[in-house]
């Protein structure tokens, strides 16, 4: 079946085949095909593209569709992918829409958040193309960030202890999850900061009693990030969780729903990285991966200038 380069689209007749199959536009007795679906029925050998009198190759179709738009060939590798696995998907606006919004990106891309947040409504798939062009699929979705995590801690004190606070206080981490025990409850500064603020701990320092903007100035020279750390840490906590931290699975924060006592620790629910700036592509798969390979969701945080806002990505089967 002939196909025909017309300015920047490709037509060909109309016929009940295409039709049924779903494939491009039907205007009068012409369908015209959107660049990716003419590639691909191209090398399905299903058209036969003419530009004026030259018959182009498959190979050609590709390099002309690529010349009308540089970020083309993810968008293709994934509409390929699709199609070869069943799915019935049309181009929009950046998207392959079908039974779901499919987005396709590359692995050398950036991902930037607070954009994929605008239609987080939508459950989108990022379906990432690799350098070998083999397609990658990850669920994006706005979860309900919220525990069941209640606090009754009675006031207690501890000692500044050169880059984080002792106290021997095991109760704050036997029943409330705070800090670790080494002979000695031992709270990181965050924790520290969290409940010298909430009024229910006191820090000695040097036998004088620490107030908040002194431990808070000791605690910026010691911890790169401080305040866009706490302030996502303070929203956590708002939201009922028990946050400790991530660092050992490549995050900021682990959360805990729930936690009743540490001799009944259940796993943590979710991983938090905060993510205000776009991402490498490669970074949030990794992020991704690691998070679920420990029965973990990644939840990335960012703001929006006005609050945190935070998105989870899954890997998925299609």
């Amino acid at each position: 079946m002939e196909a025909y380069v017309h300015g920047d689209v490709i037509w060909t007749k109309t016929t009940k085949n295409l039709e049924k199959r779903g494939f491009g536009v039907k205007r009068e007795d012409k369908i015209v095909l959107h660049p990716v679906e003419a590639v691909y029925l191209s090398f399905k050998e299903i058209i036969t593209v003419k530009k004026g009198d030259k018959l182009l190759s498959p190979e050609e179709v590709l390099e002309w569709c690529t010349g009308l738009n540089p970020s083309f060939t993810p968008m293709y590798f994934v509409y390929y992918d699709l199609r070869e696995r069943g799915y019935r998907v049309r181009p929009e606006e950046g998207m392959l829409v079908g039974r779901e919004f499919f987005i396709p990106v590359s692995e050398r891309e950036h991902l930037n958040l607070c954009g994929i947040m605008n239609i987080s409504h939508m459950k989108p798939v990022l379906a990432v193309v690799d350098e070998e062009s083999e397609v990658t699929y990850f669920r994006v979705y706005e979860p309900d960030m919220a525990g069941r995590q209640k606090e009754e801690i009675e006031r207690f004190s501890g000692v500044f202890a050169g880059d984080r606070v002792v106290t021997d206080n095991r109760d704050v981490f036997e029943k409330h999850f705070y800090g670790s025990f080494s002979g000695t409850v031992t709270l990181s500064l965050i924790e520290s900061l969290y409940l010298l603020e909430s009024r229910v701990l006191d820090v000695f320092s040097g036998g004088e009693k620490l107030t908040f903007q002194e431990l808070w100035k000791v605690s910026l020279s010691l911890e790169d990030n401080l305040e866009r750390r706490y302030s996502v840490y303070k929203d956590l906590k708002s939201r009922k969780f028990v946050v400790k931290t991530g660092f050992k699975f490549g995050g900021d924060f682990r959360l805990y729903e729930e936690v009743k006592g540490v001799e009944e620790l259940p796993h943590s629910t979710y991983l938090v990285s905060i993510a205000d700036r776009p991402m490498p592509m490669r970074e949030v798969a990794r992020a991704v991966r690691l998070a679920q390979n420990v029965r973990k969701k990644m939840v990335f945080v960012f703001s929006d200038g006005k609050k945190n806002r935070y998105l989870c990505i899954e890997r998925i089967r299609v």
